[in-house]
């Protein structure tokens, strides 16, 4: 084949269906990245395994979120309780709040460094002691630096769930499961407000954060004996170049593992050297695919460890000829460099910043709105509201994963086996009309006084729909693009978030009480829409070129 002929591999730039001899391998999916031959190797491991993991770390995510930004329906009591200001109450929200994206600077490197198991389980920890502390607190200024400990615990959840999927499951594997993960985060800060308003009218504020406790000490112990390492880094290896844009050769000398030389395939991990094609060879080394893949593996005693064994594991592979400094110091600097300097992962931060501030504005309001006249809810019932986000949520993650992948997986194919990170973004449209929609229901519902049925049931319901579809699948094509560097993408997208959300707490309830809901609440939608549009229109058709500029990065190597 000519050379002009040859796939425009880059990173983000996958063969995902593999070709052969015969008509039935015609579709079979080619596995990024490719596994080794270790039984331990977490993509190996059994479905089983794979799943309890997951299952762990949504539980963690879940209850670790639900304290520092539950406490919405609880402003009123705290503004009776400590005398202060609806601004200075929600100061205990924007705390907690700007602390969860900041501490992943130190937590992500951490992770990277010595494993995810031992920083989730440090973070699971200091959750507990400070939910401890918030049950006891007796002041303003005790509870807000109990609410900043309590950030520092839980910014685990912003950052390690992403980077245990990308450890554990394929390319085309992990559309479903990031889905999960904002499911689960955002369900926290759904069913959060609901137990916390129903604790805190049936009994006392206090014991919000007693059940807090007790939850996340279970979740503590679920990780401890069945949260095993996943990192795993492996070795880098000669890249297998096609002949062809729409074949592979896939036959290997075992249908159950590949050979421990096989690793790698033409992927978004590959270094700059492996962007240059040489005329193609006769025949490929073989390559892996979900039909030669058998996932009988297992997680090693060694990764079961409170300190795994960094050479056993292969911990720090890529790291062994660097200082531990340079590593930290590196870590530190790529989320940054990573959101100024490549566009694609900006658009991503603020696809979902804004998103999530969406469900921000309106859980700001709640009190504001619902517990005066003519609603003149408790805080108990404020907190029942947020069941009708719950419900939205649940919608978007039978059908943001899924559906995503469903598009990318069903345009590669029409692509001739090639899979561009930009083939998932069509799946965005129906979330960023969702969105439009709740939120212009939810500002003129506020500022009209419609019924609450309308506002909660319509407007609330098709934001929590919105919430979690429109990061789940701007993230997944970032990480899509940039595979080697999930962590650093969720740091720099969580600093986007969490930065804006906290600005917010300082003029947001004192804008809509002076000029009414409908200016602030559509100031958010217009900013979460058309970010959102602006990406469709730009990465589209234009995406692989931004992709383009940046694939020699030495970032990619990490």
């Amino acid at each position: 084949m000519e050379q002009d002929m040859m796939p425009d591999i880059i990173p983000g730039t996958d063969i995902i269906f593999a070709g052969g001899d015969s008509e039935s391998t015609a579709n079979e999916v080619v596995l990024v990245p490719q596994p080794t031959s270790s039984s331990d190797d977490p993509l190996n491991w059994s479905k089983t395994w794979k799943t309890i993991v997951i299952v762990n770390q949504s539980i963690f995510v879940f209850v670790s979120i639900m304290t520092p930004l539950a406490i919405s329906p609880m402003t009123m009591i705290f503004e009776a309780e400590f005398q202060k200001s609806l601004p200075e109450v929600n100061m205990l929200f924007g705390a907690a709040a700007i602390t969860l994206g900041y501490a992943n600077f130190l937590i992500v490197p951490a992770a990277n460094l010595f494993g995810r198991r031992p920083v989730v389980l440090v973070c699971g920890l200091i959750c507990i002691l400070a939910n401890v502390w918030q049950g006891l607190v007796t002041s303003y200024p005790s509870f807000l630096g109990a609410r900043v400990i309590s950030g520092i615990g839980a910014a685990a959840n912003e950052s390690i769930m992403p980077m245990v999927v990308a450890d554990l499951l394929f390319l085309h594997q992990r559309g479903s499961s990031m889905a999960l993960y904002f499911w689960a985060y955002f369900l926290g800060l759904f069913i959060g407000p609901i137990i916390s308003g129903a604790i805190a009218t049936q009994l006392t504020w206090r014991w919000f954060f007693w059940v807090c406790c007790i939850l996340q000490g279970a979740s503590f112990l679920f990780l401890l004996v069945a949260h095993p390492e996943t990192k795993y880094d492996r070795p880098p290896s000669s890249l297998p170049v096609s002949s062809s844009p729409t074949s592979l050769d896939v036959r290997t000398s075992t249908p159950a593992r590949a050979e421990k030389g096989s690793d790698g395939i033409i992927s978004s991990s590959a270094s700059s050297a492996a962007h240059s094609f040489p005329p193609p060879p006769p025949r490929h080394p073989a390559v892996m695919t979900t039909a030669d893949h058998v996932t009988d593996g297992r997680p090693s005693r060694a990764q079961f460890s409170l300190l795994p064994m960094r050479k056993s594991l292969g911990i720090g592979y890529r790291h062994r000829s660097e200082s531990v400094g340079a590593v930290l110091l590196r870590d530190i600097v790529s989320p940054l460099r990573i959101l100024f300097c490549y566009p694609i992962v900006l658009w991503a931060a603020l696809a979902m910043g804004f998103a999530a501030n969406s469900l921000l504005c309106l859980n700001l309001t709640q009190a504001q709105v619902f517990g005066a006249p003519p609603y003149s809810f408790n805080a108990d019932l404020i907190g029942f509201t947020n069941f009708a986000f719950a419900v939205g949520a649940v919608f978007a993650l039978g059908t943001a994963g899924p559906l995503s992948d469903w598009i990318a997986l069903r345009r590669a194919r029409a692509n001739g086996g090639v899979l561009e990170s930009e083939m998932r973004l069509p799946a965005l449209v129906p979330y960023v009309v969702a969105n439009l929609v709740g939120m212009v229901v939810a500002a003129v519902g506020y500022q009209r006084a419609w019924s609450w049925e309308i506002i909660v049931i319509v407007g609330y319901s098709l934001v929590g729909f919105a919430v979690v579809g429109i990061p789940a699948i701007a993230i997944a094509y970032a990480v899509d693009s940039y595979k080697a560097l999930p962590g650093e993408i969720m740091i720099a997208a969580t600093i986007v978030k969490n930065t804006f959300g906290f600005g917010m707490i300082f003029y947001f309830n004192d804008w809509a009480a002076r000029s009414g809901y409908i200016s602030p609440v559509l100031m958010i939608m217009a900013l979460t829409c058309g970010f959102s549009v602006l990406g469709l229109c730009v990465f589209i058709p234009w995406g692989k070129q931004f992709r383009r500029w940046t694939k020699d990065s030495k970032l990619h190597l990490l």
